[in-house]
C-alpha cells in the first residue's frame, strides 16, 4: 500500500511552526520528522498509506496565515480516518507516545490546525509527488442555505477545472472539511483545494499566480459565489514523500 500525494479518501493535514532558525537545527528538526516521527505514525495506523511534507514558499499576502511546514497523511479510508480520531481525542494518558527529541521536539514546535479533509473530486489522478503546491481554503457565505449545492456543484465542476487549466497546474484536488481538532479562529475552511504544480522555483510560482491574477476569463458562477471567503491562499514546496513501505532505495525520499 504505497498512495501517492492527494490520493487517498481522506487527508489529515497538518500546519505547524519550528522556532529554531538555526541551519543545523533546522536540518535535525527535518531528519527527526522524515526519519523519527513519521515511521513511528504509519507503523501505529495501519490505514495511514504515506506522507509528504511541505516548506512554506510564499506567503499569505494579508498576513501571516500559513504554518512553516505542512504534513499531509493520505489516509485510505472513512474506518481509518474514525480509527485514529478516536484514538487521538481519547483521555490524557491513554493516547499514543510518540519519540521526542529534546530539546528540539517538542518543545519548539507549534501547531497551527490538524484537521481531517475528505476528498470529494480531482481533476485527474495522482502522477506523483508535486514540485509545489497552491493550497486555498475557501467559505460560502454564512447564509448560503439553500445554494450550497449549487455552490459547491459550482466549484466541482466549473471553477476547479478551469483553475487548474488557467494556472497551468498538473492537477487540482478538492476536499470538504470531515473534523477539526485545531485551528484559530474564525474556525477551519469547509473547503479545501489543492494545486499541484510539477516545479517549484520561485520564478515558475511568481510566473503561475501572476497568471492568475491577470486572467480576465473566469466564469462567473452563482450569486453565492461571488460571495465566497478565502481564509488563506498559500505556496509549499515539497520537501519529502515517505510511502509506507519502504521503497528500494529507501523509505524516505527527500527533495533538496
Amino acid at each position: 500500500m504505497t498512495a501517492a500525494p492527494f490520493s487517498s479518501s481522506f487527508l489529515y493535514w497538518i500546519s505547524l511552526d519550528f522556532a529554531g532558525s538555526d541551519p543545523a537545527d533546522v536540518a535535525r528538526f527535518n531528519r527527526f520528522y522524515d526519519e523519527t516521527h513519521i515511521p513511528e505514525v504509519l507503523a501505529r495506523y495501519p490505514g495511514f498509506a504515506s506522507a509528504h511534507r511541505y516548506a512554506l514558499q510564499r506567503q499569505d499576502a494579508r498576513g501571516d496565515l500559513g504554518g512553516a511546514y505542512l504534513a499531509a497523511y493520505e489516509v485510505e479510508s472513512e474506518q481509518a480516518a474514525t480509527a485514529y480520531l478516536a484514538q487521538t481525542t481519547a483521555a490524557e494518558g491513554t493516547r499514543p507516545a510518540y519519540s521526542d527529541d529534546p530539546p528540539l521536539w517538542p518543545e519548539l514546535l507549534t501547531h497551527r490546525w490538524r484537521v481531517i479533509y475528505e476528498k470529494d473530486a480531482e481533476t485527474s489522478p495522482s502522477t506523483g509527488t508535486p514540485g509545489a503546491i497552491y493550497i486555498i481554503g475557501i467559505d460560502p457565505p454564512a447564509d448560503v442555505g439553500d445554494e450550497l449545492a449549487a455552490f459547491d456543484d459550482f466549484y466541482t465542476n466549473v471553477h476547479m477545472p478551469e483553475a487548474t487549466a488557467v494556472g497551468g497546474f498538473s492537477r487540482g484536488t478538492k476536499y470538504t472539511l470531515r473534523h477539526a481538532l485545531e485551528h484559530p479562529e474564525p474556525g477551519c475552511p469547509r473547503y479545501l483545494a489543492v494545486y499541484e504544480l510539477a516545479g517549484a522555483t520561485d520564478e515558475q510560482v511568481h510566473a503561475t499566480l501572476r497568471t492568475l491574477i491577470e486572467a480576465d476569463t473566469w466564469t462567473p458562477g452563482p450569486a453565492s459565489w461571488a460571495r465566497h471567503t478565502t481564509p488563506w491562499r498559500l505556496w509549499y514546496r515539497n520537501v519529502s514523500f515517505t510511502p509506507r513501505a519502504p521503497s528500494p532505495a529507501g523509505a524516505t525520499v527527500r527533495r533538496p
